[in-house]
């Protein structure tokens, strides 16, 4: 430490030996200081570049985050754009398809030569094979931008799996193919999942496999997986739904992509056998989103299965109330597919109805006996049309010639019954029964008709046509198309309906407000009012006596579905209208006073 002094208190000889060292410190601590000074200097220059870079940094910043901004708005708006041009375009596709697939659903109901009813059924086929296009790309669409959700509602499980069926008969009936759904019988009824995702699930799985299967069958089988007869502890039920085909099978080469998009195999191109090549990627994404899971393998001697597991909650609806069985009926089932008895058999035991099945003739009378002696005195006979047209002899020597079978019922399992006369065989048949077996209630109905009756195919479920004395349901279709309007109302008149129209929402009101109406099919896109509106307005002026409004649209989106209900309709119809889903719905908001099902 350094001890200051005061100059002026040293003597004159100490401050001379001092003087050159004070110097010295003073230049010592000048250039210290200039030092510092430099230093300081350097580190404000050195401040000021950085905050001039971060600076600039910052504005890069902000100018990439604008121009980020900027990027995802225009692809956003462009995204829109493509949603409402999809949109857009599949309203319109839809609209005309329901006018070529209803036209062709109407004259295929009329007596047509082999070779007119062959290229119309080939017309209705390639129109539903574009429509399934059509949604796989709307529903690869939606997928890859996440708006697709999944509903929980309780449903008849039978009725997606008969929808897809009956949606692919027409197209398997000009393959020759047969087509079988079987649901055993531990399935329960009513389950609480989305019924709207089964559906599509097990239509783009049927549609592949009718699609690239030449000749034979596609069974649609439904079952408990072993161990999972108990709900889990999340309260769902595992159901194992698989597909099952007499194809080509699955090339080894494309096990490991099968569900890719557009998976890279010759034997199964898009451009070989028809579709997009999207709905397995489409099913895949659509059970993993509804917490199940799904796979194909080839089977050991030919053909493939594709298999889906999903959890659907179990539901608390009590049972459907048994039907009522004629007393003393017994029925043999005679065909010669494994599969098909096997359908019948279920179908039978769910009905509680007393049953045999066979592939045989011989063994077929040996049953009838064994049925008479143990008491049976209704017998009934499900015979397939191919064994009936390939051994009708047999059939007619070891059945109908037996005088303790002589009272036995014949009802003929053909997948076109229309096709076939009374007098095709040599024995006489009761009625009609189309396959695939579908319904139950069809099939007992059936069931009750009187031996002698005039044979008539069974319906699937439709209604009777009335005769003048005695009027149908009273129906008004609203629809600012008049194609649609015109193939709706036809629809509806085979089913026994009576039909006024409507081409505007103005024009819906003042109808309603004129007449009673028993039920309203509403389209939800029109110009001046739209259904919506409509409806809002209608179920405004008439309270609780406004009639049951169903949506018939060609928008089928979930926001298009939730926004129907939301203004009170009751009911959703998809365009394009196919007579089976028009009758379904008619059977379920018309009372059953003024129905005649056949």
């Amino acid at each position: 430490m350094f001890a200051t002094f005061a100059p002026g208190l040293l003597p004159a000889p100490v401050l001379a030996q001092a003087s050159p060292v004070l110097s010295g410190l003073a230049i010592l601590a000048a250039g210290g200081a200039g030092v510092l000074a430099w230093q300081l200097w350097q580190a404000r220059r050195q401040y000021s570049i950085e905050l001039t870079e971060q600076s600039h940094l910052v504005t890069e910043e902000q100018e990439r985050a604008r121009q980020a901004i900027e990027e995802r708005e225009i692809i956003a708006r462009e995204s829109q754009a493509k949603s409402e041009m999809l949109a857009t375009l599949s309203r319109e596709i839809r609209a005309h398809l329901n006018g070529v697939i209803g036209s062709a659903d109407l004259l295929l109901d009329n007596s047509l030569q082999a070779r007119q009813r062959e290229l119309l059924t080939t017309l209705r086929a390639s129109a539903e094979s574009l429509h399934q296009s059509l949604n796989d790309v709307l529903d690869y669409s939606s997928i890859e931008t996440g708006k697709i959700a999944i509903g929980h509602d309780s449903f008849e499980l039978s009725r997606p799996l008969t929808d897809v069926v009956e949606h692919l008969s027409p197209q398997a009936l000009l393959k020759g193919l047969e087509l079988v759904m079987i649901i055993a019988t531990d399935v329960p009824p009513i389950v609480t999942g989305d019924s709207a995702r089964l559906h599509q699930v097990l239509l783009n799985l049927m549609t592949n496999a009718v699609r690239f299967t030449p000749a034979g069958r596609v069974v649609l089988r439904v079952e408990l997986p072993a161990g999972s007869s108990a709900p889990s502890k999340q309260g769902a039920t595992w159901v194992h739904f698989s597909v099952t085909d007499t194809g080509p099978g699955i090339p080894p080469e494309l096990e490991a992509t099968i569900f890719d998009r557009f998976a890279p195999s010759d034997s199964f191109s898009p451009r070989k056998f028809g579709g997009s090549g999207l709905e397995l990627a489409i099913s895949k994404r659509l059970v993993e989103l509804m917490g199940g899971k799904i796979g194909a393998r080839s089977l050991p001697d030919a053909g493939s299965e594709f298999w889906v597991v999903l959890p659907f909650a179990a539901d608390g609806s009590p049972p459907p109330t048994a039907p009522v069985v004629p007393a003393g009926l017994h029925v043999v089932v005679l065909d010669d597919l494994a599969a098909s008895r096997i359908a019948a058999s279920a179908m039978l035991q769910r009905l509680g109805v007393e049953h045999d099945v066979t592939d045989t003739e011989a063994k077929a009378a040996d049953l009838l006996r064994d049925a008479v002696e143990a008491g049976s005195t209704d017998l009934v006979l499900l015979l397939d049309e191919s064994v009936a047209r390939e051994r009708a002899t047999e059939v007619t020597r070891t059945i109908t010639n037996q005088p303790r079978l002589a009272a036995t019922r014949v009802f003929l399992l053909s997948g076109a019954p229309e096709k076939i006369g009374a007098g095709s065989f040599g024995f006489p048949i009761t009625a009609f029964v189309r396959k695939p077996l579908l319904r139950p209630d069809v099939l007992l109905e059936a069931l009750r008709q009187p031996a002698g009756a005039t044979p008539r195919p069974a319906t699937d479920g439709a209604l009777e046509p009335k005769t003048e004395a005695r009027q149908g349901p009273s129906i008004l279709v609203v629809d600012d198309d008049e194609i649609s309007r015109s193939v709706t109302s036809q629809l509806l008149a085979r089913l026994g309906c009576i039909v006024d129209l409507a081409s505007s929402g103005a024009a819906a009101i003042e109808s309603v407000d004129k007449k009673a109406y028993d039920l309203v099919f509403m389209d939800c896109q029109m110009p001046e009012m739209d259904g919506f509106t409509t409806t809002e307005r209608i179920r405004a002026a008439k309270g609780r006596n406004a009639p049951p409004i169903v949506a018939l649209t060609a928008n089928i989106g979930i926001k298009d579905r939730e926004r129907c209900f939301a203004v009170g309709m009751c009911d959703f119809v998809g365009k394009p209208a196919r007579k089976a889903e028009l009758a379904r719905v008619v059977k379920t908001w018309i009372p059953e006073e003024l129905q005649s099902v056949s």
